[in-house]
């Protein structure tokens, strides 16, 4: 494979890993105020940093496994990293959790789409689960190809208005720390210490099977490596940036349901209007992967038992998405953390019994 080749595919990868980890909670801004934003500067830089080291090894890990590992299905990775018994029982049961996180993005889709436009939620709803079931149905390489390319444009555009929001905000970054203790900011995990590892838990359950499928269609385990790398570096470094730019403007971002948004609006009304479109496009990278992710666990791409699956799991969401969101998160989130931590510690003491760091 020539290098141009080798890079074109690992860009993909990146972009690829970028896309899943996306999701509502990113381009919403409220995952990383919560998680870190409400630490205040010095703790949320750390707590950053330490879950960028922990992605871009997971990622790279995930990828280098699916191209090396020869598993039967990308469900198989659970065997893989915890034998038959606990590997069983993750087995059956991320299947379910991955349908339960398809509704709640579905969900998500159907509540964001009725604020924005106007639509109702039904509808909205109804667009999300038809892009998500066509897009799978395209089979992997196309998800791929399709998700490779938008998770950079989100990536770029949220970069730029936290960028901005900074420089529009200099003097009030320099005193967060003050005005942050005057706040009541509504923290995801109180311990400081664990909200890297916590962050990194809910990002590595999503993407685990997926992240595996993925490297399977690699050329060579070198692009594997650096497309979890580069994508995991790259996400992290937009979700510090996002975190100092709400950290500058803390006193007015705190009071809004989507704090990047108010970002975006605050630079100018064509912004906040084009960011709405980011937004959906950021749920929607996940929801694919989450789909595709249930279907894997029971039948080969391809099949007409795969492709059941994935139209009877789209009408599943579309009942499902009828609960209100807020109470589908508070249901799934902390589940999703304490299953990724696990995970987590499997890759990395796969790593340490294989001697391959």
């Amino acid at each position: 494979m020539s290098k141009k080749n080798n890079t074109k595919e690992i860009m993909k990868f990146a972009g690829t890993y970028i896309s899943v980890c996306i999701g509502s909670g990113f381009a919403t801004g409220q995952e990383i105020m919560q998680f870190f934003s409400a630490h205040g500067i010095g703790k949320s830089v750390f707590s950053v940093l330490v879950c960028m080291i922990i992605l871009s090894y997971c990622g790279a890990k995930l990828l280098e496994i699916g191209k090396s590992a020869n598993l039967r299905s990308s469900n198989d990775i659970f065997n893989y990293l915890w034998g038959e018994s606990i590997g069983g029982i993750f087995k059956l049961f991320m299947p379910v959790f991955f349908l339960c996180s398809f509704v709640v993005m579905v969900s998500g889709a159907g509540a964001s789409i009725n604020q924005y436009y106007g639509l109702s939620k039904g509808i909205g709803s109804i667009i999300m689960i038809t892009l998500s079931l066509i897009s799978v149905l395209l089979g992997m390489n196309k998800v791929v190809d399709i998700l490779g390319n938008i998770g950079p444009i989100i990536i770029a555009v949220s970069l730029g208005i936290g960028i901005i929001t900074i420089s529009r905000n200099y003097d009030n970054l320099l005193n967060a720390e003050n005005i942050i203790a005057t706040l009541n900011v509504t923290k995801a995990v109180d311990n400081w210490h664990l909200t890297g590892i916590i962050y990194s838990g809910l990002n590595v359950i999503i993407v685990t099977t997926f992240l595996v499928g993925v490297g399977e269609t690699s050329s060579n385990k070198k692009n594997c490596i650096w497309g979890g790398i580069i994508g995991g570096v790259a996400f992290m470094a937009a979700c510090l940036i996002l975190n100092l730019g709400i950290l500058s403007d803390i006193g007015n971002i705190c009071m809004n349901e989507i704090p990047t948004l108010y970002m975006a609006d605050k630079i100018g009304p064509i912004v906040g209007i084009l960011f709405s479109f980011i937004l959906i496009a950021g749920i929607y990278t996940t929801s694919v992967p989450l789909l595709w992710s249930v279907c894997n666990g029971f039948a080969k791409e391809g099949t007409w038992k795969f492709n059941l699956i994935a139209i009877m799991c789209s009408i599943v969401a579309l009942i499902g998405g009828k609960i209100p969101f807020s109470a589908l998160v508070n249901f799934i989130y902390p589940i999703s953390g304490a299953l990724g931590v696990i995970i987590i510690i499997g890759i990395f003491i796969k790593s340490i019994n294989l001697g391959k760091y």
